[in-house]
């Protein structure tokens, strides 16, 4: 599986796709931040509120290009029944590109964290932000983008098109980050108001936001990562039945 993981990861940091996820990332996420309005310039506010409301939405779309080409790239020109072959198992290879995918991601959350010592530098007194909450959101972020890459992955697993892959996993990744929450405010009766906001990713995120890290939240995220490589899983074991 390591292997399978360094030679994906180093797939992923030489390919061009990376860069500009990132790029598209920072400086994104930077304009809403610094600029847009509502942002620190405009408002004199130090805190990143702004940046952790919108990046959900930028990950939302940088998952699914990241993952796009993770199995639909391997059906199309034939290598996946190669690497089926190989001695490493099913989930050892999910595993693999899950895991080179999960690097890059993290790659790109890491150059934010100059937002985070900025906000830091300019506030009044100096330093005096809400260090738990930032951080607990950094943590959610985090975790966000682990399930919408997991997410990601099944879709790619479905078609050998990219493009289609792509727009699954988009289609995935905004019914669990919005669309669960959406449904949640219908008049369907009280107790499917509150399962299908405990499945909205928006939901958990939100809550480790306010800086308390619940055991809850970490096992839902933990739930919809192996929910999507679960069912990726079994989508591989059908093409070889």
């Amino acid at each position: 599986m390591w292997a399978l993981w360094r030679k994906e990861t180093s797939a992923l940091l030489h390919s061009l796709i990376a860069y500009l996820i990132w790029a598209v990332f920072l400086v994104g996420t930077g304009l809403f931040l610094w600029v847009f309005s509502g942002s620190v310039i405009q408002t004199g506010a130090a805190e990143m509120d702004v940046f952790f409301s919108i990046a959900p939405w930028f990950l939302l779309f940088l998952a699914p290009a990241l993952t796009m080409r993770s199995f639909s790239e391997e059906f199309r020109v034939g290598t996946y029944e190669l690497l089926a072959t190989a001695p490493i198992s099913p989930w050892e290879i999910l595993w693999g590109k899950y895991l080179a995918v999960a690097v890059v991601l993290a790659f790109a959350l890491v150059p934010t964290l100059v937002f985070y010592g900025s906000i830091a530098w300019l506030a009044q007194p100096r330093g005096a932000v809400d260090h738990g909450a930032i951080q607990g959101a950094y943590v959610g972020l985090f975790l966000m983008g682990l399930a919408l890459v997991a997410l990601g992955i099944w879709a790619s697993t479905l078609t050998m098109h990219t493009i289609i892959a792509f727009l699954l996993a988009l289609f995935m990744g905004f019914l669990w980050l919005i669309g669960f929450e959406f449904i949640s405010e219908l008049p369907i009766g009280k107790p499917l108001q509150v399962f299908f906001a405990q499945l909205s990713l928006m939901e958990h995120y939100r809550s480790i936001s306010r800086g308390v890290v619940d055991s809850r939240d970490i096992l839902y995220f933990l739930g919809v990562i192996l929910f999507g490589l679960g069912l990726a899983r079994l989508q591989l074991s059908q093409r070889h039945a």
